[in-house]
């Protein structure tokens, strides 16, 4: 009866669960390459539809979606009047839609348009088109990826492609009305594909580039000689397998590319193909370097980076583009700005921002104006007058290790310490971020403290501090969660005795590890999609992917001596455990190996199997029974008193 009338007493704050993890009204808004138009898509009860928009007026002036087991995934602008719309498909008992390699073509101001790529692009009222070939065929079986979108040539884009039945990848010229394919190159190495090997066109030189890791710490760049039609191969010195190709640089006879190019972070570099070196162009101490701003020439004028919030940049201060963009910095202090340009850079620009208490929205700007239209907003029902900041704060691990994590309080009514959640990233090689994350606020807006940390192995800190975490999975990384706690204990923002822990992927594996590592500590424990047999995890995988993923988790003693069904004996803390019968990362299996303990043990559980679901929850009915489930264990376990 208390607990009813505390919660009475917070619903003020509350915010509502369905707004938060419903899909986002609107996502993906761009602008026509000659700042005309506007598209972005739209959630209409569940179906994503692309709305087009006439700038000048701000009208919507066509909508496309599909029908059955097919939506708008993602889509581009191919030129000012046809957009390319990359399908998701439903698969057979699967809640999940995924992209298979289908491009969608169409008018922005027509009803129906063509299929240019894979399977259904050849086929005509059921029936394959007269005059295809079994090769032709077999070069649709693929996953297409654009690398150029020709902007001097509207009708053809370039892509590359993986096919399904042939080892190595294809370069192909794809016409974006007829969907004829003219091919321009093919990569022989069997081991190449889009996980290992990046593909670039580049309209300034009409160059095509590769960068390739298809062996352990083999990294090739390559460029390709259409008159000989061979690849002219180069090994860069001091290269990592973290490389990617950015852009042709001023004289273009010079790479711009991502790397850490014998810096601990990922920085932004040339290289020079006559000596095979890397340059170091801009980086930062201590935080990898995450997005370069171009100009329509391919020159840099900005970078951005993430350090405990946002950071921005400004590589050439005469730059045009650059100056706006300080202005835009400066209006807009305090949040995660993303600006893209139309074409030339003559008369509009669109902005998105976005902070921890503000989903994402748009807005247009008109440079001949100096004026900022709005134009849409991710979650428009969200009241941002009840979400709740998100702090950084930084301690030493016990070993002295530098760690730094985020803390969101909820709206308090004492100077007392609070109840707090631990939410566990996962990865573990990924990390926490500033900013606005649904999980985080629905549970500060209930009355808890939510305390996010990035441990050793996190990204985005340095190659040193990301190894660190390798063959720790099961203590030093679980030290650094475990002392952040006690960091924000002994600074009175927490109380110790009122502790839950959670987290999804490995984080659901850590929620365990620490509650079992620190059996008194927590109040209950819930772990989604986790993993929690390490061995049976790398024996699933393929032996490429076992082999790096070894390098990570240890070798079989370590990974056995860090499983956490080995210990549940140990374990104090009720555990909600849940997971999706269609996990194809961490099986099921993974669930039912943990179950069979708790059972073993007679260690009090709950188990929530989500039928058709992967690793991540797609549907948004099952994401929102799934944290329901979380507050009612959460209310059971580890209520919260005023």
């Amino acid at each position: 009866m208390e607990n009813k009338n505390i919660e009475n007493k917070l619903a003020v704050k509350n915010l509502d669960i369905n707004t938060l993890f419903e899909e986002d009204d609107y996502r993906d808004v761009s602008l026509s390459p000659d700042g005309k138009h506007l598209a972005l898509i739209q959630d209409q009860k569940g179906t994503p539809v692309l709305i087009i928009v006439a700038v000048d007026t701000m009208k919507a002036i066509n909508q496309i979606s599909f029908a059955n087991k097919d939506s708008v995934g993602q889509y581009r602008w191919a030129n000012n009047e046809r957009l390319l719309v990359f399908l998701a498909s439903k698969k057979r008992n699967q809640e999940r839609k995924g992209y298979y390699g289908e491009i969608y073509s169409i008018n922005i101001d027509e009803d129906e348009g063509d299929f240019i790529f894979g399977v259904r692009s050849l086929v005509r009222r059921g029936k394959i088109k007269k005059g295809t070939k079994d090769h032709d065929y077999e070069k649709h079986l693929a996953h297409p990826e654009i690398i150029s979108m020709l902007k001097d040539d509207p009708e053809h884009i370039i892509i590359s492609t993986s096919q399904y039945n042939d080892k190595g990848m294809w370069v192909f010229k794809l016409n974006i009305y007829e969907g004829q394919i003219e091919t321009l190159a093919k990569i022989e190495d069997s081991k190449a594909n889009h996980q290992t090997t990046q593909l670039d066109y580049f309209d300034e030189s009409q160059e095509l580039w590769l960068s390739s890791n298809t062996e352990d710490d083999d990294i090739t760049i390559a460029r390709y000689d259409f008159d000989d039609e061979s690849w002219l191969y180069y090994k860069p010195k001091n290269a990592s397998a973290s490389l990617s190709i950015i852009s042709t640089y001023k004289d273009q006879k010079q790479l711009v590319v991502s790397d850490y190019c014998g810096n601990d972070t990922i920085s932004i570099c040339l290289f020079n193909p006559k000596t095979e070196q890397l340059s170091t162009l801009y980086t930062v101490d201590g935080y990898d370097t995450n997005w370069l701003y171009l100009d329509n020439q391919g020159r840099p004028f900005a970078v951005s980076y993430f350090d405990e919030y946002p950071q921005y940049k400004i590589l050439d201060k005469k730059h045009p583009m650059a100056e706006k963009l300080s202005d835009f910095l400066g209006q807009f202090a305090g949040y995660h700005i993303n600006v893209s340009w139309d074409k030339t850079f003559e008369t509009k620009a669109l902005i998105s921002l976005s902070s921890d208490i503000q989903p994402t929205l748009w807005y247009l700007f008109d440079r001949e104006t100096n004026k900022l239209s709005y134009v849409a907003h991710s979650k428009k029902g969200i009241d941002t007058k009840k979400l709740h900041p998100q702090y950084s704060f930084k301690f030493n691990a016990r070993d002295n290790t530098p760690i730094q994590g985020y803390i969101t309080l909820p709206t308090k009514t004492t100077t007392a310490a609070v109840p707090a959640v631990v939410l566990v990233h996962g990865g573990p090689h990924a990390r926490d971020y500033w900013g606005f994350n649904p999980e985080v606020q629905l549970l500060a807006s209930r009355g808890y403290a939510v305390v996010q940390v990035n441990y050793r192995g996190s990204t985005g800190l340095g190659w040193k501090f990301e190894a660190a975490g390798f063959g720790q999975w099961g203590d030093k990384i679980q030290y650094d969660i475990l002392d952040g706690i006690n960091y924000l204990v002994d600074k009175k923002y927490i109380d110790k005795s009122r502790l839950c822990i959670m987290g999804a992927s490995f984080g659901g594996y850590s929620a365990i590890q620490s509650s079992i590592i620190e059996p008194d500590l927590f109040k209950c424990t819930i772990a989604r999609s986790g993993v929690y047999d390490l061995p049976l995890l790398v024996d699933h995988e393929e032996p490429e992917v076992a082999k790096v993923l070894i390098k990570r988790v240890g070798l079989e003693n370590i990974q056995k001596a860090h499983s956490p069904i080995h210990k549940i004996n140990l374990l104090k803390a009720p555990v909600l455990l849940v997971h999706g019968t269609k996990d194809d990362r961490t099986p099921l299996e993974q669930a039912e190996v943990l179950l069979k303990q708790l059972k073993k043990h007679n260690k009090s559980y709950e188990w929530f199997e989500i039928e058709n679901e992967g690793h991540n929850f797609y549907k948004s009915d099952n994401r929102i029974i799934y944290h329901e489930k979380v507050l009612q264990f959460l209310n059971k376990h580890n209520p919260v008193t005023l």
